[in-house]
């Protein structure tokens, strides 16, 4: 495996009101172009990394073609655990 071209300690972990904003915009099926946008990220990989990846291990998220994960038409949902939790959500 080829080491990281960024140094661990840059990397941060997402902020709780970032996760929420992401969970509250994906009451329904978003692409991925439209959640990048929405949370104004430009690099794909990281944006992946630090918020997709970790919503979907988590059960919070699911995509809408599990058996086409690279799809251009892929869209990610919440699954019911997701929506449980968006209701716990207070937005200011």
């Amino acid at each position: 495996m080829a080491p990281s071209r960024h140094p661990v300690s840059t990397q941060s972990a997402p902020s709780v009101e970032n996760i929420d904003k992401l969970i509250v915009f994906c009451t329904e099926a978003r692409s991925f172009g439209e959640m990048l946008a929405f949370m104004g990220y430009s690099d794909r990989t990281k944006f992946r990394r630090k918020y997709i990846h970790p919503l979907l291990e988590a059960g919070i998220m699911e995509q809408t073609m599990p058996n086409k994960p690279n799809s251009r038409n892929q869209k990610y949902r919440l699954t019911a655990k997701g929506i449980a939790l968006k209701e716990t959500i207070k937005i200011i």
